[in-house]
């Protein structure tokens, strides 16, 4: 696996985006500035969204298990990718988002 392809993203606890590395917007086919601020569920398929929200909420739980997963690239095409999750929690314990490396298959 060549991690030079792994792209970082990390949302917040509303799911919005607080930063995506160069290589996440390139694997989605958009830019880092315009997935600044975006919710990360607008790069799902509709068919998808009850799936990833359950997988969002099993996070915020503090479930970090790695789960294959399908985005929607901005051109609308699917790109499946390898997701490790890492949940974010303060000093308080209190939830404050995602970092996930994501490995795409080509």
């Amino acid at each position: 696996m060549d991690k030079n392809n792994d792209g970082i993203w990390i949302i917040d606890p509303d799911a919005k985006t607080v930063y995506a590395s160069e290589q996440m917007a390139k694997i989605l086919g958009t830019t880092q500035s315009e997935m600044f601020g975006s919710q990360s569920f607008s790069y799902l398929f509709p068919e998808d969204l009850d799936a990833a929200q359950h997988l969002f909420n099993t996070k915020k739980r503090g479930d970090n298990n790695a789960f294959r997963f399908r985005l929607r690239r901005k051109d609308g095409s699917a790109v499946w990718v390898d997701v490790q999750p890492t949940p974010i929690y303060n000093a308080a314990g209190i939830f404050n988002g995602i970092i996930g490396t994501f490995t795409p298959h080509v």
